[in-house]
């Protein structure tokens, strides 16, 4: 049933209550890519008795009763889009023929997962729109130029690769809004414990990759057998580098973007708190953000429920090379290196399969260790929206705005792949004391991808999740693209171009408005009004255009 979430709307006109309507449903002349391409079936993700998704994580089951649902701790796995999919015409992966933004964004993910010029197997996308959940989709890629709609994928699990280096921030300073530390500790590399005197770096300086570290490539990080704590006690320089390091020292060196900066973070936190890193994301992100399924890579999701299915997409083939034999092909600490392949050092490009269980090396948990799906990273952005908004979330808005505001500047401006500034585990394009416009991360791992790109201001957020070699700045990008429809659509509605959807805007909206099947504009109306009033392109403005006018309308 359509919501009115804007109340103010409601004295303005007479609304008859609407009939209910599925809310998704595929159109029955969609067209995919092929005719003859293998139908996958949609699998419904509300859960019905006798339901029990895959890739269900035991906490979203908290009554053990094998349904996630209302009557439990965490049902938010369970999604219901905001948007009828039978609104859209036939897919033809042409954007520009589509006039709803929810309808040109299934249609740009389509086209990058065809045309990208990347290999892509799967790909998963989410909106989040006024701060929640909008729709969610995926595609999987079948062979030959041809792929299918599987709604199904949004439960789908991917590495997010450095995107965890955000969830990892909001952790370290919800630890701070609790007492726990201080962003401002000095942290001492020696064994990640604090060191009360200046000399080394803050928590801070590591947040924000200015810890005296240099690029990590070729490392051994992602090779170490152990956990956190016995990480940087390591004498091995190779493994565990120090400040000083001749190959990866970058001490007095400034912004230096290096894994080993979280890892160090990560020690820290486990130090200080004396909480292992997975229960501290656990209880401070992914719970109060509603991430149902997210957990860490590796062993912790083998063993669990949402490891054991098919729907866990770390079992996926990628056309990528491999990637830490590059570097250290006979090193008998990299024997087993977290990223096998069946291809070994010097194999040509082939179809590979990299395996889940080979995925556990601690160090790299806080830089790059999260698993989840674009549902969950829908309901991460959520909580961040909230907290920007002071609507709850996971820290306070001063808190995010810390996060968010710039710490420092790189340098690639007016080109840069991401955004102008780092923050604390963000890209930002915002300096301190200014309303935050776009923040994001980007992320990849071997053989997947990620993006994750926030408006606060205008209460958006895109992410996409993929098995593809392919750019995380395409990614962002395509995201940003996406950003850029829903916005352009919500501005469609001020009629008299001052910038926001207020009363005046209403008034002339209020004079096009005639009602379902009539694609004449009413007396009073001028016709370039009613096109752009017409928010659903079906040639008329009925009440489901005035739904869209009210949730965009702000006074």
């Amino acid at each position: 049933m359509m919501r009115f979430r804007n109340r103010r709307l409601w004295p303005l006109i007479a609304v008859t209550p609407l009939l209910g309507r599925p809310l998704i449903a595929e159109p029955a002349h969609s067209q995919w890519r092929s005719a003859h391409a293998p139908a996958v079936q949609p699998t419904s993700l509300r859960a019905d008795a006798g339901d029990q998704p895959a890739n269900m994580n035991v906490r979203s089951d908290s009554d053990q009763d094998g349904i996630p649902d209302t009557e439990d701790t965490c049902p938010l796995s369970i999604y219901t889009p905001q948007f009828d999919w039978g609104d859209c015409p036939p897919m033809d992966e042409y954007p520009d023929n589509d006039c709803q933004a929810e309808c040109k964004a299934r249609e740009r993910v389509a086209d990058m997962l065809l045309n990208s010029g990347r290999f892509v197997t799967e790909i998963a996308f989410a909106v989040v729109e006024d701060g929640e959940l909008h729709f969610a989709d995926a595609f999987s890629y079948i062979g030959q130029g041809n792929y299918v709609h599987n709604p199904a994928g949004v439960n789908r699990l991917y590495r997010v690769g450095s995107t965890s280096k955000a969830v990892t921030s909001v952790a370290a300073k919800a630890l701070e809004e609790a007492g726990a530390l201080s962003l401002d500790d000095f942290v001492d590399d020696e064994d990640a414990t604090q060191k009360l005197v200046d000399g080394e770096r803050t928590l801070r300086q590591l947040l924000s990759h200015q810890g005296a570290f240099k690029q990590d490539a070729g490392a051994y990080l992602f090779c170490y057998p152990y956990g956190l704590t016995a990480f940087w006690p390591e004498p091995d320089d190779m493994v565990s580098p120090h400040y000083d390091s001749a190959v990866f020292g970058n001490l007095g060196g400034g912004f230096e973007y290096s894994a080993f900066n979280y890892s160090l973070a990560g020690a820290y936190l486990v130090n200080r708190t004396g909480v292992p890193f997975q229960e501290l994301l656990q209880d401070g992100v992914f719970d109060g953000a509603g991430m149902c399924t997210a957990m860490l890579d590796g062993h912790r999701a083998t063993n669990s429920p949402i490891g054991e299915g098919a729907a866990v997409s770390q079992g996926a083939v990628m056309h990528v090379g491999p990637y830490i034999n590059l570097i250290s092909p006979t090193d008998e600490l990299c024997e087993d290196n977290f990223y096998s392949s069946e291809d070994l050092y010097g194999d040509p490009y082939t179809w590979q399969l990299y395996h889940l269980d080979e995925a556990a090396a601690e160090p790299r948990d806080p830089a790059g260790g999260v698993i989840a799906s674009v549902i969950d990273m829908a309901h991460f952005a959520e909580a961040l929206l909230a907290s920007y908004h002071g609507a709850g979330g996971l820290i306070s808005p001063i808190g995010i705005r810390e996060l968010w505001e710039a710490q420092v500047d790189l340098g690639c401006y007016p080109s840069c792949p991401y955004e102008r500034y780092y923050g604390i585990g963000f890209f930002t394009d915002t300096l301190p004391g200014e309303p935050v416009n776009q923040v994001g991360h980007g992320g990849s791992r071997a053989g997947y991808a990620s993006a994750f790109v926030l408006r606060p201001e205008a209460n958006r957020a895109v992410c996409i999740l993929a098995n593809a070699d392919v750019s995380t700045v395409a990614l962002s990008d395509l995201a940003k693209t996406i950003l850029d429809d829903f916005e352009a659509a919500a501005m469609a509605a001020d009629f008299d171009l001052d910038g926001d959807i207020d009363t005046d805007d209403w008034l002339i909206f209020s004079g096009c408005i005639a009602g379902p099947g009539v694609s004449t504009p009413p007396p009073g109306c001028d016709p370039l009004d009613f096109d752009r009033a017409d928010s659903d392109c079906d040639g008329d403005v009925d009440l489901d255009d005035f739904a869209e006018f009210q949730r965009i309308f702000d006074g």
